[in-house]
This record gives structure tokens, C-alpha cells and sequence, in this order.
């Protein structure tokens, strides 16, 4: 169930963006950002509910993601912290999707805010959960270092890219983020238990 929820809210975090881009007369995938597509077009319009409503089922997925590597048990103090980094990741886009959504725009914009503690927490998780995934199989470890370290490096230039593609360079972004959550729910939906693959001094 787990695994599923997990794969479910990536799919439907990934078709809504797609419909609401599809259905905005002022926003493009190119050169507006997710986030954008929901302010371009105002609050309790049926683009901007689309676009929360994708944020949210990402949340889902990230808490689902959360539950199921929780469930391993596995006793690594560097996987319990990345586990924990996730509440932080779906706390922070929960809160870009609802605090941006319902606020009228008075008060502080705290939006960059959460995309900085968003840009750090996530690849710190997948850093720090790549260690036991490579002792399960080195060639997934190797890869997820991989993915971590180029998340890590190349968040920070979206605050650079011009205007005209930030868009598309958010969306690369998310896309490998989401590789990762879907790997994470295609593992749990597998193999729920992972006790036999976790050597005998790492249970719990």
C-alpha cells in the first residue's frame, strides 16, 4: 500500500502540472516554474487548484516514502536522519502549496524560504540513505550517491538561469527528484520487509 501511494503521487503530482500547464493561457513549462502556474492564474481558480492539488499528493508520496523506509527498521543513524529529512521535505511543500495558495499576499513571503531548506534537505536524504542502499547492492548505491551529488550541485543554479527557461530547468529538477521517490516506492512496494537483505548487525 505504501509503494503504491508512493508511485500514485508522483503520477499525479506529474499529470496535473501537465493539465494545469495545458489549460493556462499565461503560463508556459518552458518559462514559468510550478509555483507559477498557480500565482499567474490566481487563488480558487481551477489551474491554481490543480496545481495544489498535485503538490499535495507529492507530500503523500514523500510521507508514504517516509513511512516505508521507517518500516525497515534499520538501525544506521545516517538513515534515520535522511528519514526524518523527508517530513522536512513534505512539510516545506506543503507549505509552498497552502501558504502561497490562500494568502493574499500580504505578510512575509516566506516561498524562498522553503525552496532553500527544500533544496537542502532532499539531497541530504538521498546522500544519506545512499550508504545502506549500497550495502544491499553497490551498483543502486553507486547511483544514488550520483544522483545526491548532482541534485546538490545543480539546485542552487535555478536561482540563475534566465527567466525564459527556469521553468524547464525547475522541471529537470523535479524530475529526478521524483526518479528517486519512484525508485524508493518501487522498492517498497516490492519487497515491504527488507530484513534479509540488511546484514544481521544493522536489525533492529
Amino acid at each position: 500500500m505504501l509503494g503504491a501511494l508512493v508511485i500514485a503521487g508522483c503520477l499525479v503530482a506529474v499529470v496535473l502540472d501537465l493539465v494545469g500547464a495545458g489549460l493556462s493561457d499565461r503560463v508556459g513549462m518552458i518559462s514559468d516554474t510550478i509555483s507559477n502556474l498557480a500565482a499567474a492564474e490566481g487563488a480558487n481558480t481551477p489551474v491554481d487548484e490543480l496545481a495544489d492539488t498535485g503538490l499535495y499528493a507529492f507530500v503523500i508520496a514523500v510521507l508514504a516514502t517516509t513511512w516505508g523506509l521507517l518500516r525497515w527498521r534499520i538501525e544506521r543513524l545516517d538513515w534515520k536522519i535522511g528519514a526524518f529529512l523527508l517530513v522536512v521535505v513534505a512539510i516545506c511543500v506543503a507549505l509552498i502549496a497552502g501558504y502561497e495558495a490562500y494568502t493574499s499576499g500580504e505578510g512575509p513571503v516566506i516561498h524562498y524560504k522553503l525552496v532553500y531548506v527544500l533544496g537542502g534537505a532532499f539531497p541530504l536524504t538521498v546522500l544519506l540513505t545512499a550508504g545502506q542502499f549500497y550495502r544491499i547492492d553497490s551498483r543502486l548505491g553507486i547511483a544514488l550517491y550520483a544522483l545526491g551529488a548532482i541534485w546538490a550541485v545543480a539546485a542552487p543554479f535555478l536561482f540563475v538561469v534566465p527567466t525564459a527557461w527556469d521553468g524547464a530547468y525547475e522541471r529537470l529538477l523535479a524530475a529526478l527528484m521524483l526518479g528517486w521517490f519512484l525508485a524508493m516506492g518501487a522498492m517498497i512496494w516490492r519487497d515491504p520487509d527488507t530484513h534479509r537483505h540488511i546484514p544481521k548487525d544493522e536489525r533492529s
